[in-house]
């Protein structure tokens, strides 16, 4: 039987990969934009070349994607092809579905973009670091004071040549080291230096910029305040080192003003590529997405349709063979389905019809047959038995006669007995339709057939022990002999001394019926007579009425079932199919 099969599991594979990809590339985004800032994420995106071509890939492999499928609908349309007109609307349809909420959504998207980088430079935030960084530099100065104050104090008393001595003998608090230096900032001598000074060899270069006022210098990962003053026409620098965090402190104050201010130059760009990265990361993949899906979904959509309408032209062109086959569980299965056992009513109602008429002829031709020739058929008998009564003589021609007159009563008796076959068959009796478990039919035939045909091997094939159809069980079972005794007719005209005849049951699980297959390895059927077999009144033997298969046939047809069969030489299998319970 011909067919053609849609695979739905295919598109199921596709739907599955593109919901996976979908909740993938979602996932991916909502964690990079709820554990990275925005500035952090556009670095990020920007910085590394992997993932921006991973996005641009994703981008561009989707557009490709949509642009085959659309391009193959529109070419579809302009060809006309079968279902595309339908399918052309649904895709229109399911974009302006995608682009309805997707266009205020991005107009008010960029808008937040917009108003969320603006927040970034709301007003006071640059005054706020500006006062930062003016409270470090009090900080810093008032450690300035601290220790000039504690050096004019302590040491203003002593002379340049007593104060080594002075402060080797009295250590000072708030002053971590001191050095003498000349004009030109030339080190002259180290005066004095603690635990946190004592280890560093400072270079003469970071004293060239100091002027006449504290300055605050970073030198070997440390910071410290240096304060220059004159003691008797000398320079003395006075330094402080100081603590770690507030060096800390101090100059993440001073990078997120530079960065502040970095960011307020370029904020416009960065807007526009906030705005951007939406738009390629987020908003165009998930609407070719959508697309895409859309298009897919309307292919399966329309691809049964389309496969309806061929179906529907095989039918008008009377093959009633083929058939549409759905692989899936939804309502257009159903629709296949449905349609699929419509067209398996109209093959056997055709079937059936065109049986009718020709057997309706036969019929007609049977009981003309019989009622013109079995009128005469009694007088004839009649008048020949007459004459041999009526003939006294006993020589050699009564001999003659009555062998002559004896042929003639045989011939009319023969010829009486086809005629009653002929009444017999145009008057066979409707078919009393009940639930009839063929199995045990089958069973009991085989039964019967192996006690009376020993030499013939009998098998019975069936996949369940309780298969129900509706039909009449004594017409079935006449139908399954005759076509048992053709079988072994055949087989013992053949010769074969292995001959085995073979009956199956096989179920229909598509349009819910039962076929009998009934097998022997005979000679097979010749090609030239494969046409005639069925016809009444044809006898390949050349004996017997030739009614047998033609009683079958109609016996098929009146239980509402159909027959066909297979035959090559060395096997024939006549198909029997039936209603399921």
């Amino acid at each position: 039987m011909k067919s053609r099969k849609i695979r739905i599991t295919r598109s199921t594979l596709i739907l599955s990969l593109i919901a996976g990809f979908f909740l993938l590339y979602m996932g991916i985004i909502i964690l990079l934009s709820t554990k990275l800032p925005s500035q952090s994420l556009i670095e990020l995106i920007s910085r590394n070349r992997i993932i921006l071509y991973g996005l641009l890939f994703v981008f561009f492999v989707i557009l490709v994607l949509v642009l085959y499928n659309l391009g193959k609908v529109v070419i579809d349309r302009i060809r006309n092809v079968e279902g595309s007109r339908l399918r052309f609307r649904l895709t229109v349809s399911f974009l302006l579905v995608a682009l309805i909420p997707i266009i205020p959504l991005s107009i008010i998207s960029n808008n937040l973009i917009s108003r969320s980088i603006n927040l970034w430079f709301m007003s006071g935030i640059e005054e706020s670091l500006i006062d930062a960084i003016n409270v470090s530099k009090l900080l810093f100065k008032e450690y300035s004071d601290d220790a000039v104050g504690e050096f004019k104090s302590r040491y203003s008393k002593y002379s340049l040549n007593e104060l080594p001595k002075a402060l080797e003998v009295n250590n000072p608090v708030k002053i971590d080291g001191i050095f003498l230096y000349d004009k030109s900032n030339n080190i002259l001598q180290e005066l004095y230096a603690n635990k946190f000074v004592k280890d560093i060899e400072f270079s003469e270069k970071i004293f060239s910029n100091i002027k006449n006022s504290w300055e605050r210098i970073s030198f070997n990962g440390n910071s410290f305040i240096i304060t220059p003053i004159l003691f008797e026409n000398t320079k003395i620098l006075l330094i402080k080192k100081l603590p770690p965090q507030m060096t800390a402190y101090s100059n993440s104050i001073s990078k997120g003003l530079q960065s502040y201010r970095t960011l307020k130059i370029i904020r416009k760009p960065i807007k526009k590529a906030m705005i951007i990265l939406f738009y390629i990361v987020v908003t165009l993949p998930f609407l070719l997405l959508s697309f895409y899906l859309s298009l897919f979904i309307s292919e399966d959509i329309t691809t049964p349709i389309k496969e309806l309408v061929v179906a529907t032209e095989k039918i008008a062109d009377n093959k009633f063979d083929y058939r549409v086959e759905l692989e899936s569980k939804n309502e257009l299965k159903t629709l296949i389905d449905a349609f699929n056992d419509m067209v398996d009513e109209l093959r056997i109602n055709r079937e059936i019809i065109k049986y009718s008429e020709r057997s309706h002829a036969w019929q007609d031709i049977a009981k003309k047959l019989a009622h013109e020739i079995k009128n005469p058929l009694t007088p004839i008998k009649l008048s020949a038995e007459r004459i041999l009564k009526q003939y006294k003589n006993e020589d050699e021609y009564k001999k003659v006669l009555e062998k002559g007159i004896r042929t003639i009563i045989d011939e009319v008796n023969n010829i009486n007995e086809m005629v009653s076959e002929f009444s017999n068959f145009a008057r066979l009796p409707s078919a009393k339709m009940e639930n009839v478990n063929v199995v045990e039919m089958l069973k009991q035939l085989i039964s019967f057939l192996s006690s009376s045909y020993k030499d013939i091997g009998f098998d019975i094939n069936t996949p369940k022990d309780n298969i129900l159809i509706f039909v009449d069980k004594n017409q079935i079972r006449r139908a399954l002999l005759n076509i048992i005794y053709n079988s072994i007719n055949a087989i013992k005209e053949a010769g074969k001394p292995d001959g085995r005849i073979e009956m199956a049951i096989l179920l229909k699980r598509e349009n819910n019926r039962v076929v009998i297959a009934v097998s022997d390895n005979g000679p097979g059927i010749d090609d030239e007579i494969k046409e005639k077999i069925f016809n009444p009144y044809f006898s390949k033997i050349g004996k017997g009425s030739g009614l047998g298969l033609a009683i079958v046939e109609k016996i098929v047809y009146d239980n509402r079932g159909r027959i066909w069969f297979d035959s090559k030489p060395g096997r024939t299998t006549f198909f029997m199919e039936f209603e399921r319970v």
